[in-house]
């Protein structure tokens, strides 16, 4: 089959997260612009969000037709190009439309400095960082002890409906690479929430700041879930070549268990942003490039919330957080370090 035809799908369904994406803010902001109390029910910020609209679904039509025309003549760069364009254009599209809400920006209210307040800790505390240590940790024990029983050649890539499509000579490489993934990946994403906790702005906008708890609680609930269920994922694939290359549909399962949990955090998150409390997290507006970057140098705070979409994003002004940045592409290359050694 021609992998452009798989790649239609997400073409497709990008647009529907674009579409509404707009709408997963916090109240009195808009196209990541603090504006006034009911600004984003009136006419003008929702003849914004029509024409922010046409344009993305515009872009999904044209990147489809090239993913198609890939599909059907095999021409190479069409692939590329089409996801250029959908995402590109629906970013330059958000971007038209804050330059369309600046007009109608406000000050935030009374801000203070502090990056600090009550004292919060990880959700389910060190046991639920350890617990994705454990599940990992047992499966290689497991597999260790049955090494020669391990089939000589094994799975080392599934397609889109769990079927393998890859395999490699059996060598601790191939065997451990799905747990020694899980075991970066969980202590990357723990880094990540532990930044949340220490270096995210918090209390300077007194009339948000319950809201404002209440957001990153839910998102450092969502990112322990994610790890441990991510943990189980990858320790059932590397479990695959010592069950006779399957598990029946543990993978699928657990996959799709995934895919609910990141809806009801969304859910839960939207309703927490769309509360009357929940404005913004203080951030300037000015601060925002095009909308979703956030440049920053005299601000302390290495994480913020996004403008555009939901969760946190880095602040490019602070050097720590091009330290983590470059963390997380070191650790994207694991999978291509791990094919010479």
């Amino acid at each position: 089959m021609n992998p452009a035809w798989p790649a239609i799908f997400p073409l497709a369904l990008l647009p529907l997260i674009f579409h509404w994406m707009p709408l997963w803010r916090r109240n009195d902001i808009w196209f990541g612009v603090t504006v006034a109390p009911g600004y984003t029910d009136g006419p003008e910020a929702r003849a914004v969000l029509h024409r922010f609209r046409i344009a993305v679904w515009l872009l999904a039509l044209a990147a489809v037709i090239l993913a198609a025309l890939a599909a059907s003549t095999y021409l190479p760069w069409a692939l590329p190009v089409a996801m250029t364009l959908e995402i590109g254009g629906a970013l330059a599209a958000f971007a038209y439309a804050r330059r369309q809400t600046l007009p109608r920006a406000v000050r935030p209210g009374p801000r203070s400095a502090s990056l600090t307040a009550a004292p919060e800790g990880l959700p389910g505390g060190i046991a639920a960082a350890l617990v994705p240590y454990v599940i990992l940790g047992a499966a290689a024990l497991y597999l260790a002890i049955n090494w020669d029983l391990i089939p000589r050649r094994i799975p080392v890539h599934w397609d889109f409906i769990g079927a393998p499509d890859r395999w490699a000579e059996r060598s601790w490489q191939s065997v451990f690479a799905p747990l020694l993934l899980g075991a970066i990946h969980t202590g990357l994403m723990l880094l990540i929430a532990l930044g949340i906790l220490r270096a995210s702005p918090r209390g300077r906008v007194a009339a948000n700041a319950a809201a404002t708890a209440q957001f990153r609680r839910a998102i450092l609930q969502f990112l322990v879930a994610a790890v441990w269920g991510m943990s189980l994922l990858l320790a059932a694939f590397a479990l695959i070549p010592r069950s006779q290359n399957s598990l029946g549909g543990l993978p699928q399962i657990l996959i799709l268990g995934l895919l609910a949990l990141a809806v009801a955090f969304i859910w839960r998150i939207i309703r927490i942003n769309r509360t009357v409390a929940s404005g913004g997290d203080g951030t300037p507006d000015e601060c925002w490039k095009l909308g979703f970057f956030y440049f920053n140098p005299a601000d302390p705070a290495i994480f913020v919330e996004k403008r555009l979409g939901i969760g946190y994003t880095c602040n490019f002004g602070n050097r720590t957080a091009w330290l983590a940045l470059v963390l997380i592409l070191l650790v994207g290359l694991v999978p291509v370090l791990l094919r010479y050694l």
